[in-house]
């Protein structure tokens, strides 16, 4: 026989908290954006799905975290082979050889030296550069990425709303008036009437009110 207290804990409409509640995590139901919510891999994760969109999940650089590209060794041997044979490497006798800035790679140096003292004459900075086989690849995009932000340019221009000026009311517009017609442009005094300024303005915003007015009513 159960007893009392399981029967009200079997009608409570508390639910009973287990262990497995970290896989609800990925249920992510998107509703800002019907394209995403469409185009959405529930079994990847946020930066995933971010990158096979063609999106970014942060405006900065990655701090780290990011996935590697695992390659085999095949393609890193292929990779290997389509690289230019032109190299920006230049031993350490070739800098002390020369003074060419371009000549020497970019973040070294050639300090030259007072062969009696000993001290530093002069400091030669590099800037040759790397060269496009050296260089980092850019991120392929695929089809399906470039697919889905066209689709949110063209839904941000059908959605972007045209934000119109507010009209004053006749109330206001009143209001606003009384306001004039007694102080003028003395802001500073119409702040303080507590019968016509019951909400006690400020002086910069009954200004800008006022301004709003006379362009109106063409005062």
């Amino acid at each position: 026989m159960v007893s009392v207290r399981k029967r009200k804990m079997a009608r409570s409409s508390v639910k009973k908290n287990t262990r497995r509640r970290k896989d609800k995590q990925r249920d992510i139901n998107i509703h800002s954006n019907p394209i995403i919510a469409r185009n959405w891999d529930k079994s990847l994760t946020l930066q995933q799905n971010y990158k096979r969109l063609g999106l970014r999940a942060k405006l900065g650089n990655m701090a780290g975290g990011s996935e590697q590209k695992v390659e085999t060794l095949s393609e890193y041997r292929e990779k290997q082979k389509s690289k230019p044979s032109a190299s920006v490497s230049v031993s350490i006798q070739e800098i002390e050889q020369t003074q060419d800035p371009a000549k020497i790679p970019a973040g070294e140096a050639r300090i030259i030296r007072d062969p009696e003292t000993n001290e530093v004459v002069e400091v030669i900075y590099g800037t040759m550069k790397q060269t496009e086989g050296d260089a980092e690849q850019k991120p392929e995009i695929s089809s399906t990425s470039s697919s889905v932000v066209k689709e949110l340019e063209e839904y941000a221009q059908r959605n972007t709303k045209i934000i119109r000026e507010r009209h004053l009311s006749d109330r206001e517009n009143a209001w606003l008036q009384s306001l004039y017609e007694k102080y003028g442009d003395d802001y500073e005094r119409m702040k303080w009437d507590k019968k016509l300024n019951i909400y006690q303005q400020s002086a910069g915003d009954l200004k800008r009110r006022i301004t709003k007015w006379k362009k109106a009513n063409k005062v």
